[in-house]
């Protein structure tokens, strides 16, 4: 069995016993919900894309402000997944670019490279302030802080709390606007797996490991692609597919009530409507 038909199987529906009369009603035109529907799409299954919002895209949107145009946060294409990698490519083709990474941390008027290269934080530092890094980051490994469910705690068991202070907890503060104590370690896990005071180390004195990408840790990379007009032009273009294959995006329609009984959902009302569905799929999209 392929991955594909695997992955029909597992959401209810197979390939080969579907029928013209499946819809699937996928809430959220979100990136996982604009993917699943270009899925669907793909196997001639139609679908109803349900968005509360008055675009497509979600964080994930870009928007235009006075002919600008503005990411709702920093967003790079990046993955070790062929399969999604040939969805972007085949959706956006010459308009997918190739970019070189170019991250900084502004401290006490000094730009730091982002992900942290030891060698110019140490000299950015100066001595005193990276021995007292050093010896939070030794005192660190041999005393972890327990439990770690928080996002301070997280960075800090793995980097020392003098470099969490230094260099995480005001960047992530302003950028996502909650204290780093009310995040959960599991977000901090996602946003920055396998990074370590040591992988930098690692990363700066033996940089031809980025070279591979299956070893690459993702939060290191040096390069990544973009749509060329943002984000937002990426589920743009899904949206357009996905119509043009006979499937429905409807924007400013937020899911107000789930009707279901044992075993499935029967439909979902959205305004004055009722939609019913063979099957129904809820995506909810993560955040970059």
């Amino acid at each position: 069995m392929n991955s594909s038909n695997h992955r029909w199987l597992r959401n209810g529906i197979h390939p080969d016993r579907r029928t013209e009369s499946t819809e699937v009603v996928v809430i959220g035109a979100g990136p996982a919900g604009l993917t699943a529907a270009y899925e669907l799409s793909r196997h001639d299954i139609r679908s109803t894309v349900l968005e509360a919002d008055s675009v497509v895209g979600g964080l994930a949107r870009t928007v235009d402000y006075k002919g600008y145009l503005f990411d709702i946060g920093g967003h790079r294409f990046f993955t070790k997944v062929s399969l999604i990698d040939k969805i972007w490519t085949e959706i956006l083709g010459d308009d997918f670019l190739t970019r070189s990474r170019c991250s900084r941390i502004y401290y006490k008027k000094r730009f730091f490279a982002y992900p942290i290269e030891p060698v110019q934080a140490l000299v950015g530092l100066g001595v005193v302030e990276a021995t007292r890094c050093a010896l939070s980051y030794l005192w660190a490994q041999a005393w972890r802080r327990k439990p770690e469910d928080d996002f301070a705690t997280w960075v800090s068991n793995r980097f020392g709390k003098r470099l969490f202070e230094v260099f995480f907890r005001t960047y992530t503060e302003k950028v996502w606007g909650v204290p780093c104590h009310e995040i959960k370690a599991e977000w901090a896990a996602q946003r920055i797996k396998d990074l370590s005071l040591l992988t930098l180390i690692r990363n700066a004195l033996l940089p031809g490991l980025n070279r591979d990408k299956e070893r690459l840790i993702k939060t290191l990379i040096q390069e990544f692609q973009y749509p060329r007009r943002g984000p937002g032009m990426m589920w743009e273009k899904t949206r357009a597919r996905v119509e043009e294959r006979g499937s429905r995006v409807l924007t400013s329609a937020p899911v107000e009530k789930i009707f279901w009984k044992p075993g499935g959902v029967e439909s979902n009302r959205h305004g004055e409507d009722a939609l019913n569905a063979a099957q129904q799929e809820s995506r909810a999209d993560e955040q970059h």
